[in-house]
């Protein structure tokens, strides 16, 4: 008999509609799997992960990753489905789990319905059906991809009405006109060819407080819109306006594809890969404006071309803006010095701010060269710091990094020994018990009282030493990082100019805020956050 204590993380997943039947619905799936661990000895049911919706072709599910997660922290040692579907339909990814992952971290896997046992060693098939299950996720995906390309093929509209149309109520594939957006529509193609910019046309629909084209959707519909995040026009949505056929009433469609069946990421096609259908929806604006337009659009993209540099910005995917959160925008430029010579003069504005037309948040900017000043100072500085006092700095990072968790190691260690005898000791006296059981020198009512009472100070106990043993080896690799941090620093102090690679190697991101004029002094509130250490000042 195994008398092994068990933790178990029974794990449900219900996918899109193909899934959908009574049998696999979740609080179906919950009550099977829940009924079998109660009949099952020393097996206790401690988590419950559910993935609600979400397609088994890959396994980047919130559920899913939770019951990982404690998979490894040692939280749950049993992984319970209803079948092996359930897991993940992908092949390759759920063969890595089943075969190497899971029992390395020495996890059992049971799958009810397909009768496998990682433990028992009956899951021979599991490779087998983990491979029809991935195939059986590529044909419905073939099919799905047949069934949309030739609705595209004859204008049947798939998926939601553009801004300025709904669908037909009796033929959802047919559009008709929505008087109240499409006016807005026509109004921003007439600023338009009046010769007006995006930021400018997002600014005076703003003003006007006219509503934006997706909370206008979830309003028309009747959706629950408090968790749209975008609640202002912004400059995409009006470059997407100005640039859709649809409204000379063409269908153009499949613009975009799914990578693989295997996940519901989409890429761009190539305009080759379009299905355009010329006039089957009602047009709003005139096919003559509509070109001129284009053409307009056209060439002012041509105009930032030309005086965007051809190169990636040096603090490109580093800045973020203390005021939004979001990432700033560069934007090239120059300045004329005595003798007119041009300089480079870049800068970076929030993202927010260029959206909106100024609506929302500060423009909130920093010039590149003022940035790369300051970075250089900060190194030079630290790095001189360093040099006169390294112990000075370790003991203040230490401070801050890591805290109590670095004065208190000692006090901790010993604790860890106590709680380690305690626990053998612990797991003596309860195989003592089930000794003087089977030689019946004790009840079984008081057998029964005896282990769960030592079962329980066993997981307080246990629960302590993990807790205990996590932080000393967090704070263990956080004094590693604070040593890495350090000759960094020295090995860049020689840096006189600020380069991609420097940065990729010391700076997290940089927070910009907003600059402001105290007794007569300008300043600005720039935050550099570094790798391993965070914020120095």
């Amino acid at each position: 008999m195994n008398d092994k204590l068990y933790n178990v993380g029974v794990y449900i997943r219900l996918s899109v509609e193909s899934d959908r039947s009574e049998s696999e619905s979740i609080e179906n799936q919950r009550e099977m799997l829940t009924k079998f661990i109660a009949h099952m000895p020393c097996w206790i049911e401690k988590s419950i992960y559910i993935d609600d919706g979400a397609s088994g072709g890959n396994f980047n599910r919130r559920g899913f990753q939770d019951m990982m997660a404690d998979v490894r922290s040692g939280e749950i040692n049993l992984v319970l489905v209803q079948d092996l579907s359930r897991f993940g339909r992908n092949y390759l990814e759920a063969g890595r789990y089943l075969e190497e992952e899971l029992p390395s971290l020495g996890c059992r896997f049971v799958s009810l319905m397909d009768g496998i046992d990682t433990e028992t060693g009956e899951n021979d098939i599991m490779p087998l059906l983990n491979a029809m299950h991935d195939l059986h996720l590529k044909n419905l995906s073939e099919r799905v991809k047949s069934v949309l390309l030739a609705k595209a093929k004859i204008g049947h509209k798939i998926g939601r009405a553009p801004y300025g149309y709904k669908k037909e109520p009796h033929d959802p594939t047919r559009l008709v006109i929505d008087d109240n957006a499409a006016e807005v529509v026509k109004r921003i193609y007439a600023m338009r060819l009046s010769g007006m910019g995006y930021a400018s046309i997002v600014k005076a629909l703003n003003l006007e407080n006219i509503v934006p084209p997706l909370v206008y959707y979830f309003n028309l519909n009747g959706y629950d819109d408090s968790k749209i995040k975008a609640r202002t026009w912004l400059t995409t949505a009006v470059k997407s306006i100005l640039n859709r056929e649809v409204y000379i009433g063409s269908a153009v469609q499949m613009i975009n594809k799914q990578v693989s069946y295997r996940e519901r990421r989409q890429e761009k096609t190539s305009p080759d890969e379009w299905v355009r259908v010329e006039n089957v929806f009602p047009a709003i604006i005139a096919r003559e404006a509509w070109e001129a337009v284009q053409e307009m659009n056209e060439k002012a993209a041509l105009t930032v071309a030309q005086h965007r540099e051809h190169r990636r910005s040096l603090f490109s995917g580093m800045l973020v803006c203390r005021g939004c959160g979001r990432s700033m925008v560069f934007k090239p430029g120059y300045y004329k010095k005595t003798g007119g010579r041009n300089k480079e003069h870049h800068y970076y504005f929030c993202r927010s701010y260029h959206n909106s037309g100024g609506t929302e948040c500060k423009r909130n900017s920093v010039i590149e060269h003022k940035l790369n000043e300051l970075i250089l100072s900060q190194i030079h500085d630290m790095s001189e710091k360093i040099s006169i006092d390294s112990e000075s700095v370790l003991a203040q990072l230490q401070e801050r990094l890591i805290g109590e968790r670095s004065s208190k190691g000692a006090e901790a260690q010993r604790e860890q020994k106590l709680l380690r005898r305690q626990l053998h000791k612990l797991e003596a006296t309860t195989a003592q018990l089930y000794e003087d059981r089977v030689c019946d020198h004790i009840s079984e009512e008081a057998f029964t009282d005896a282990v769960n009472k030592l079962e329980t100070e066993r997981q307080q106990k246990g629960q302590r030493l993990a807790i205990l043993e996590q932080t000393e080896q967090e704070a263990a690799v956080k004094l590693s990082d604070i040593h890495r941090w350090m000759r960094l620093i020295q090995e860049n102090t020689a840096n006189n100019d600020v380069s991609r690679e420097l940065l990729e190697t010391l700076i997290e991101r940089i927070e910009i805020g907003d600059k402001r004029n105290e007794n007569g002094v300008k300043t600005q509130d720039i935050r550099i956050i570094y790798k391993l250490v965070g914020n120095i000042q």
